[in-house]
C-alpha cells in the first residue's frame, strides 16, 4: 500500500532539537556525531577531516520524517545556517555513477567549515516574488530571504 505524501510546506517549522544517537549507530564504520530533529527533518552531522584545502568538514544527512522525496533548496539552506552557521558555505554533489550514493530519498551536504569556496556566487542577491520576469515563492518568516 503507497503512503500519503506529506505536505511539508504545510508543516509549521519548529528549532532543530539535539536527539540520541540510534543504538546501531556506534557500532557503524562511521558513527555519526550528532542528530538533530525539528518538525520537518532529521539531519544526522558527521564531522570529518579532509584533505588540504578542505580542512573540517560537517556532512549533513538530511531526511523528512516520512522519508518521502522532499528536495527544498530554502529547507536545505535554512539547515545549513540553523546547525552549522550562516557564513559557511556547503555543497550538495552530484558525483559520478561509480560513486553515487541513492538509497533512503535523503540529501547530503557537505559544509566547510574552514573553506571558502572560490567559485560560485560571491555576492547577495535575493528575490522575493516577482522579480525581473521571473517567479519566485514569497520568504518565509526566520526563513531564508
Amino acid at each position: 500500500m503507497k503512503r500519503k505524501k506529506t505536505k511539508w510546506e504545510r508543516i509549521p517549522w519548529t528549532p532543530f532539537k539535539s536527539a540520541a544517537l540510534p543504538a546501531d549507530a556506534m557500532n557503524a564504520v562511521d558513527p555519526p556525531s550528532a542528530v538533530f530533529l525539528n518538525s520537518r527533518y532529521q539531519v544526522v552531522i558527521y564531522y570529518r577531516r579532509e584533505s588540504e584545502p578542505f580542512g573540517l568538514t560537517a556532512h549533513l544527512s538530511i531526511k523528512t520524517h516520512d522519508r518521502q522525496p522532499h528536495h527544498d533548496w530554502r529547507d536545505l539552506q535554512r539547515i545549513k545556517n540553523e546547525l552549522c552557521g550562516v557564513e559557511y558555505d556547503a555543497v550538495e554533489i552530484y558525483p559520478a555513477e561509480s560513486k553515487l550514493v541513492d538509497t533512503a530519498n535523503q540529501y547530503h551536504l557537505f559544509v566547510f567549515r574552514n573553506y571558502k569556496l572560490p567559485f560560485g556566487f560571491q555576492t547577495r542577491l535575493v528575490g522575493d516574488g516577482d522579480w525581473m520576469n521571473s517567479k519566485q515563492r514569497p520568504g518565509r518568516p526566520g526563513g531564508v530571504r
